[in-house]
C-alpha cells in the first residue's frame, strides 16, 4: 500500500488542460491534489477536512471567492495569513507555484515577506523539486507520520465521517506522548459513535437486523445489535441470526466497548459521570490508558468487519439469516431442532444452543407425535430442561 500525500491546491486554473500532465506527474509520485479555483473555497474545504490535508499549494494569483472576477496577488496574501492564523489547530506547510514572470523571474514583495520561493511551473525541474519537496516536508508533519503508520485502518476509515479519524489521530498522538490529558464525556462518546456508524454499515449490508438500527428516533441499540451480530437471541427486539457473523474475539471486544463506555443502549444520551463503575475506577487511576486499549480494541473491529462485508455483500442472502423470536403467553422462546437420538426407555433427544445443551422429549409426546430420528420439532423448554408445547414440524 503506498504512502499518499492529500494537497490543498489552490489555483483558478486547476482545471485547465494544460496542468494534467503537472497533476499525472504528481500522481506518480503519491501526491493528490485537490484543486479549488478560489481562497474562499480552498480554505473552506480545508478547515472542514482539516486533518484530510498534508499540505498547502498556491498559486500566486487566484479568486478571492466564487464571485471574483479577475486572478488578485491579494489571494495569496489572504491564504498565507490564514494558514498563520491555523497553526494552534495544525501547522501546515506550504509552497507557491506560478508560471507568472513577475513572480518567477523577480522579486516579489509578497514572495520577499514571507521569505518564499515561488516554483515555476513551466520549468521541469522546478516541478520535478517542488514535488519531492512537498514530500519531504509532508513527512515532518506527526498527523501524516500516523496516517502512514497505520494505513490500513485510515484507509478503512475513509467510509466514516471525518470525525471518526480526528478521534484516532488525536488517540495516536497521546500515545506518542503529545498529548495524555483526554476527556472520558467526550472520547467515550466518540468511540460509541464510530461503533454505531459500523453497525449501521452493517444493516445497509444486510448483515444485522432493521430492528436494531431503528429504535426510537432511529437510533441504534448496541447491545442487541452487537448480540444479533454475536449469533445470540436479542433481549427485548425478539429477533435473532442463524449465523453468527462476529468471531468471539471480535464480539468479546465489541462487548467490553459497549460495557465500559456506558453504552446500554443508545449511543449519545449516556453519561459517563453517572456510571459508578468508572467514577470508581478514576478515582484510583486516572490515567489514559483504559480509553487507549478500547481505541485500540476499536481499531481491530473496524477493519475486520471492513473485510468481512466486502466477502458477505449479498443482502439478500444476509437478510435471509435474520429470524424472529418466537415466544408462548409466559415469554417462553420457541425452539426448533431435530430429534437426535431416541433412547431403549422411548424418551427422545434434541440439541439446542449449537449442539451444547441437551434437552428431552418425554416419551408419550414421542409416540404421541409418532416422532422418529431425524424429525424436526418445535417446543419450548421448561426449567428442568424438557420440551413441552411440541408440534410437529
Amino acid at each position: 500500500m503506498s504512502k499518499t500525500y492529500n494537497i490543498l491546491w489552490i489555483d483558478d486554473e486547476h482545471n485547465d488542460e494544460a496542468l494534467l500532465p503537472f497533476i499525472l506527474q504528481a500522481e506518480q509520485q503519491d501526491i493528490i491534489l485537490e484543486g479549488y479555483g478560489s481562497f474562499k473555497e480552498g480554505f473552506t474545504a480545508l478547515e472542514t477536512n482539516i486533518n484530510h490535508y498534508d499540505v498547502i499549494l498556491l498559486d500566486a494569483l487566484f479568486f478571492e471567492d466564487e464571485n471574483s472576477e479577475t486572478p488578485n496577488p491579494a489571494g495569496l496574501g489572504s491564504a498565507i495569513k490564514k494558514i498563520n492564523e491555523l497553526i494552534p489547530k495544525k501547522a501546515f506547510p506550504y509552497f507557491v507555484l506560478s508560471g507568472q514572470t513577475h513572480f518567477t523571474d523577480v522579486t516579489n514583495p509578497i514572495l520577499e515577506a514571507f521569505q518564499l520561493r515561488c516554483y515555476n511551473k513551466k520549468n521541469a525541474d522546478d516541478v520535478k523539486e517542488l514535488l519531492l519537496n512537498i514530500k519531504a516536508e509532508a513527512d515532518t508533519q506527526l498527523e501524516l507520520q500516523i496516517k502512514h503508520e497505520n494505513q490500513t485502518l485510515f484507509e478503512v476509515l475513509k467510509q466514516y465521517p471525518n470525525s471518526a479519524r480526528d478521534t484516532f489521530i488525536s488517540i495516536f498522538k497521546g500515545l506518542k506522548g503529545f498529548n495524555n490529558q483526554f476527556d472520558d464525556q467526550l472520547y467515550f462518546t466518540q468511540l460509541r459513535i464510530i461503533l454505531e456508524t459500523m453497525f449501521r454499515m452493517a444493516n445497509a449490508y444486510g448483515l444485522l437486523h432493521d430492528k436494531c438500527v431503528q429504535v426510537g428516533d432511529s437510533k441504534v441499540n448496541l447491545t442487541e445489535s452487537c448480540m444479533f451480530l454475536s449469533g445470540c437471541d436479542t433481549n427485548h427486539l425478539k429477533v435473532s441470526c442463524s449465523v453468527t457473523h462476529f468471531p468471539m474475539i471480535i464480539a468479546n471486544n465489541v462487548k467490553n466497548i459497549i460495557h465500559i463506555t456506558g453504552a446500554a443502549s443508545h449511543t449519545t444520551t449516556v453519561d459517563i459521570t453517572q456510571n459508578i463503575h468508572i467514577q470508581a475506577y478514576r478515582n484510583s487511576i486516572n490515567t489514559p490508558y483504559l480509553l487507549y486499549s478500547l481505541a485500540l480494541q476499536l481499531m481491530d473491529v473496524l477493519i475486520w468487519f471492513d473485510g468481512y462485508s466486502k466477502v458477505n455483500s449479498d443482502i439478500a442472502k444476509n437478510k435471509s439469516y435474520w429470524r424472529d423470536i418466537e415466544i408462548d403467553q409466559f415469554g417462553n422462546k420457541f425452539e426448533t431442532n431435530v430429534i437426535t437420538n431416541l433412547a431403549a426407555s422411548g424418551w427422545g433427544t434434541v440439541l439446542i444452543n449449537n449442539g451444547t445443551k441437551r434437552i428431552g422429549v418425554h416419551r408419550d409426546e414421542i409416540a404421541r407425535l409418532n416422532l422418529s430420528v431425524g424429525d424436526s420439532i418445535k417446543f419450548t423448554i421448561t426449567e428442568s430442561a424438557q420440551a413441552q408445547n411440541i408440534t410437529k414440524q
